[in-house]
């Protein structure tokens, strides 16, 4: 494609004027061909703006991949810290909250009913604090993927103005 500068300096009276100087229309012609990219030329350009593409491709995916590692370094003591609370707490949840009701039962003579809906209400609180702790301490945690983001937003930024200026010819030629 040729550049809307190049054609319109072609044609004022600037470049009439150096025809006049003694430049002959032919020696016009072969600038403006010497200007002209030839076909080996711009499959070459195509060529290495797709391996550039698929050197940035691959180069976000080693970086996402090693965030994605970090992300699990730093997400696995807390992962496990609440599994193996979790596992505990379903395996012995209802022996204590049935022990608990039955002392309520025995010691503060309460109806069975009452007894066991205030452990059962006790039980959900201590749940819920649980997973609220659990869930600020994770939030504090640095994870997702912002190296990986940004550096993707780079690349697409790059992309773009490649392909914006793609076919147009320096200025200062």
């Amino acid at each position: 494609m040729a550049d809307q500068a190049t054609l319109t300096t072609m044609n004022s009276p600037a470049a009439n004027g150096s025809q006049a100087r003694g430049a002959s229309p032919g020696d016009r012609a072969s600038t403006a061909a010497e200007k002209q990219p030839s076909a080996s030329t711009m499959v070459s350009n195509v060529a290495g703006f797709g391996e550039s593409l698929l050197t940035l491709g691959e180069l976000q995916a080693r970086l996402t991949a090693k965030e994605f590692v970090q992300n699990f370094q730093a997400a696995k003591h807390a992962s496990a810290l609440g599994l193996a609370g979790f596992l505990i707490a379903v395996a012995t949840v209802p022996i204590v909250l049935l022990g608990i009701a039955e002392l309520l039962v025995s010691e503060l003579a309460m109806k069975r009913g009452y007894a066991l809906l205030s452990v059962g209400g006790a039980a959900i609180l201590i749940a819920g604090v649980s997973v609220a702790f659990a869930g600020s301490w994770l939030r504090r945690k640095r994870l997702g993927f912002p190296l990986s983001g940004e550096e993707l937003t780079r690349n697409l930024n790059w992309v773009r103005t490649v392909l914006r200026h793609s076919g147009r010819f320096p200025r200062g030629r």
